[in-house]
């Protein structure tokens, strides 16, 4: 009776996963007025609702701050919780599995004690991983995106040198890559050169859209030329020389963390295999 209800529960659990897998995947038909929204300026991009405009400021930003790792990663809030939810049955449902295989195969009684607490750890721990491998994705796409950024500013640093204007210089740099930054900014810049504005204001939005604290820097600087006509070229190029500074920094800070992980692990295997060579000279004695 007892390896019954496991293997129940367990076809249970593994029928659902596949179900909400399965549903969070599904594309349902997009609705007129939900094209409609998509096809307007400033609506909310890869499928994330709109933050109501009635909550408090730092309520949005702190909600706006938890889904720019999703749109980094072109990922909506439902498919996320959809698969952290398939990654929490998969983990509930595996200890399940084994120790029902064990008490059919007569390999070893366990109780239901030992496997419905590893079944509440593993569940955890399966939501975990798929929220913790989302956040590293998003994390080497940021990285990604301020290294394009340094080669934008550059090309536009050197069309500025060669007497280009500033809002050619902005338009034909952004034509120079194909990475995902200029990709978005070819985009943004075809938005405000239809109603008119300038290409400064292209390079704020793709800074709200992608969370590019660095390119909001070169928007204001683009915003301060065309109103004061102040020289931005050296700006720029100042500029770009802090970005790549800072990520050598970050670089460097990040080797030296994964370092710092990688010297618990060598000392414990030194000591196991130490133990392992004296091991058999104390039984001898």
């Amino acid at each position: 009776m007892r390896t019954t209800g496991l293997l129940v529960l367990s076809s249970i659990g593994v029928i659902a996963a596949v179900w909400l897998v399965v549903v969070g995947w599904r594309t349902p038909r997009p609705r007129v007025d939900a094209a409609l929204r998509r096809l307007r300026r400033g609506g909310a991009p890869n499928g994330l609702a709109a933050i109501p405009l009635s909550l408090p400021a730092p309520a949005r930003h702190w909600v706006e701050a938890r889904r720019l790792p999703l749109r980094l990663i072109d990922r909506s809030l439902e498919r996320h919780v959809t698969l952290m939810i398939a990654g929490g049955l998969i983990g509930f449902a595996t200890p399940t599995l084994i120790a029902a295989a064990f008490a059919a195969t007569g390999t070893a009684t366990i109780g239901w004690a030992l496997p419905a607490a590893l079944s509440l750890a593993t569940a955890s721990i399966g939501a975990a991983v798929v929220h913790t491998d989302a956040m590293a994705k998003a994390a080497d796409v940021r990285i990604d995106l301020r290294y394009q950024l340094g080669a934008y500013v550059d090309m536009v640093t050197m069309l500025l040198a060669g007497n280009t204007g500033y809002e050619g210089a902005l338009e034909r740099a952004a034509r120079a890559g194909d990475g995902r930054l200029f990709v978005e900014l070819r985009r943004r810049m075809r938005e405000v050169g239809a109603t008119g504005q300038s290409m400064g204001n292209a390079l704020t939005l793709v800074a709200d859209d992608l969370g590019i604290v660095e390119l909001d820097q070169v928007a204001a600087t683009a915003a301060l030329a065309s109103s004061e006509g102040a020289p931005v070229a050296r700006t720029l190029a100042a500029k770009c020389a802090t970005l790549r500074s800072t990520l050598a920094a970050e670089l460097e800070a990040d080797a030296r963390i994964r370092t710092d992980k990688v010297t618990p692990p060598l000392v414990g295997m030194a000591l196991l295999f130490r133990a392992l060579l004296i091991y058999p000279a104390l039984n001898l004695n």
